[in-house]
């Protein structure tokens, strides 16, 4: 369990591990009732400033204790499933704290490599049974990543993949006009014509971009270039933020080929911006009352927090159902509802959940119609035809 006490000074990696804690959880016993092997592999180790001997407060103490978990659960009901896990890392002091951790979790198969990510693909991929499912866990120290060089992991079949894209870190270097950061920027971000798009809004705006309008074009350019290059259908991005200031820290950049993979990511982000909301404001709070000594003036921090979020959360609501009409085709021609509902998601923070009663909305205002409706049905079923009259 993620607890907030482990994460003083580092309010950033305790929203980053919600999120994970609550996906993994969901994504192993998911997976695990159609696949006997799930394999977690962690590129990018460490373990950094951990605080407990089992390492709960690190990614891949978390995807191990979620693996362990699903396990047992599907035990209980007669069904073995197979855990294991390949754990990297190449700074040799973390590593040596790394190699303790397989005797830790024996009731899951970890293997640990001391070296370069990259370098070690090839071998880690061999590792992988062609049957098993495999979930990929990016999150480098810095942000010089050849991602081609990882196309052949990506790219494998029956994967997802979480990529921390280091927002602050990139969105700086993208100033810098040293040719080895130039290309440094090159092989992170192949695709996505993103310095004349850059460049374009620059001259049309008669300056700098905001760092939300730079955000969007680095981490759409991003996000192009992991579907391209692992060949994902559904690729999201949800936004760490610094704890006192309203400016992205990295974005974790999800990718999945399935609609419940996105299905499974909307809810886990949704629930991590709730806890990021509320963490904020009481780090702001507390910021506040240190450097004022008056506590009194500032309660009302903890109140406005949530608010922000709602704001947002209503936006996207509003833009979902915009969605739902323009990507339903006009009668005769028709949508099936769960690759509607699908792109719908993968475009806007919105649970299915909630697409499901807006599309039942529009159809009582006869804005959309579905012809297979079936009597006693409250909301639209996946298999249902959806079209515009």
């Amino acid at each position: 369990m993620v607890a907030i006490a482990n994460y003083a000074g580092r309010e950033q990696a305790y929203v980053k591990h919600v999120f994970l804690d609550n996906y993994l959880e969901a994504l192993a016993h998911k997976i695990a009732s159609a696949y006997s092997h799930i394999v977690y592999v962690d590129g990018f180790a460490g373990p950094w400033q951990s605080a407990h001997e089992r390492f709960e407060d690190t990614s891949f103490g978390i995807a191990l204790n979620a693996l362990r978990q699903a396990k047992e659960s599907w035990k209980q009901l007669g069904r073995s499933v197979r855990m294991s896990a390949h754990l990297v890392e190449r700074d040799a002091t973390a590593y040596a704290r790394l190699a303790e951790v397989p005797k830790r979790f024996n009731d899951v198969s970890v293997s640990t490599y001391s070296g370069d990510f990259v370098g070690l693909i090839p071998t880690i991929r061999k590792a992988i049974p062609s049957d098993a499912f495999a979930f990929f866990f990016i999150d480098p120290k810095g942000w010089r990543i050849p991602l081609r060089q990882l196309a052949p992991l990506l790219s494998r079949t029956n994967s997802e993949v979480i990529f921390n894209f280091m927002f602050d870190f990139i969105n700086r270097a993208v100033n810098i006009g040293e040719a080895n950061i130039a290309a440094g920027l090159n092989e992170l971000i192949p695709h996505g014509d993103w310095r004349n798009k850059i460049t374009h809004a620059e001259t049309q705006g008669g300056g700098n971009l905001t760092p939300e309008a730079r955000k969007m074009v680095l981490v759409g350019a991003f996000t192009e270039s992991l579907a391209k290059l692992g060949n994902y259908r559904y690729v999201a991005e949800t936004t760490i933020l610094r704890p006192l200031k309203n400016r992205p820290l990295y974005c974790l950049c999800y990718a999945t080929r399935h609609s419940t993979g996105i299905e499974v990511f909307r809810d886990c982000q949704i629930k991590a911006l709730q806890e990021q909301s509320a963490t904020r404001a009481a780090v702001k709070l507390q910021y506040a009352a240190k450097t004022s000594g008056q506590v009194e003036m500032f309660e009302s921090l903890h109140d406005m927090g949530p608010q922000e979020l709602n704001v947002f959360l209503a936006d996207e609501r509003q833009q979902a159902e915009r969605s739902l009409l323009e990507l339903t085709p006009q009668k005769p021609a028709f949508i099936r509802y769960e690759t509607l509902w699908s792109e719908v998601l993968a475009r806007h923070v919105i649970r299915r959940t909630q697409v499901n009663e807006l599309a039942a909305r529009l159809r009582k205002a006869q804005v959309l119609e579905f012809p297979d409706w079936e009597k006693g049905k409250r909301v639209p079923q996946p298999n249902y035809r959806t079209w515009r009259p």
